[in-house]
């Protein structure tokens, strides 16, 4: 896989190591994508929940599978472990993905990282088969922050991530993290506080006459990987730095409390228009004000009208840009009590 990566005024093609398509159960066996979404709720209380890619009998209910070789994910007395655990000279990592496809939806998480030193990435993504990914880094040479990206048929740009620091060190305690995905925009959340927003009509991009917004079905991956690895580009450890030669760890993980899975149930294709702003803005059921979501939105989520316009009252959430009533009222859901905000960095 090939992706656009910029820090500083540097861009260039590099090569990346992890891809939507692989990891399949058997339901997912002969094209990419099959198994649409499944909303989900999942604590890990059960082995059968965690399947590997590498074994030829699968638990018939698995809802996660493991992609790499060796396998160090293992379901554990604290969730879902995901393990980068040193080998030889350098360190193997692993990538664990749901066995459906979100096209649309709200990704609730509890995670604890495994990016406790520099050189150790954790992360959770969404990625379609073109290569467009929607992401949350952590890195451990910025312990206590949380990086927010997206990007289109694999051109990322590094520098364009949003970093906001964190009340406590997320390798040491779990956080509660967001992604609520929808037609009209993206927002992600640390413990109930928005880190950033993009409106997809904020995307369009003139010269390409297209939107620069995720809009295809995607798979749900977690993962812990190496930027130190010879196989990773400089700029790839210019961003998240290198294991230091001198450290005495063999083994970095992350782990991964409950999930919970919302999915978006809308049959519009409208928000797929590849019209530009000025002229699809009218009819686009996409371009949704935030005083004027409809009926049809909310029920996507089982909600009313009603219960937003109550919700949303008291809302004190604040958000990058003008964001979604709808998105705003679905990221207050499950937050929990005590919740400490974030400082965006920028």
């Amino acid at each position: 896989m090939r992706l656009l990566a910029s820090i500083g005024i540097a861009t260039l093609l590099v090569d990346y190591a992890l891809g939507a398509c692989t990891g399949m159960n058997a339901a997912d066996s002969s094209a990419c994508p099959v198994s649409q979404c499944a909303s989900l709720v999942d604590d890990f209380s059960s082995n059968d929940t965690l399947a590997s890619s590498g074994t030829s009998t699968q638990p018939s209910n698995a809802q996660f599978v493991s992609e790499l070789s060796p396998d160090y994910a293992s379901i554990t007395g604290d969730g879902l472990t995901l393990s980068l655990v040193k080998s030889g000279s350098g360190y193997k990592g692993s990538t664990v993905y749901f066995t459906k496809w979100i096209e649309y939806g709200v990704i609730t998480a509890r995670i604890r990282t495994g990016s406790a030193t520099p050189g150790v990435i954790s992360s959770l993504q969404l990625q379609d088969e073109s290569g467009t990914s929607i992401d949350m880094d952590w890195v451990g040479n910025s312990p206590n922050s949380v990086q927010a990206n997206y990007y289109t048929e694999n051109q990322l740009e590094l520098s364009q991530a949003t970093s906001a620091s964190l009340s406590s060190n997320p390798a040491s305690s779990f956080t509660i993290y967001k992604i609520v995905w929808l037609p009209d925009s993206l927002t992600w959340y640390a413990n109930g506080f928005a880190v950033r927003t993009v409106n997809r009509m904020d995307t369009w991009a003139e010269g390409e006459q297209r939107f620069k917004y995720p809009s295809s079905a995607s798979r749900l991956s977690f993962s812990i990987w190496s930027a130190s690895d010879a196989s990773n580009p400089g700029l790839t450890q210019q961003w998240a730095g290198t294991i230091p030669s001198t450290s005495t760890e063999t083994q970095f993980s992350m782990t991964i409390a409950r999930v919970q899975v919302d999915c978006y149930t809308n049959t519009t294709d409208a928000a797929k228009s590849s019209a530009s702003p000025q002229s699809s803005a009218s009819n686009d059921s996409s371009f949704v004000s935030p005083k004027s979501v409809t009926e049809v939105d909310l029920s996507n989520f089982g909600l009313s009208s009603q219960e937003s316009t109550s919700s949303l009252s008291s809302s004190t959430m604040s958000t990058e840009g003008s964001g979604n009533d709808l998105s705003r009222w679905l990221a207050e859901q499950d937050t929990p009590s005590g919740a400490r905000p974030v400082h965006v960095l920028g």
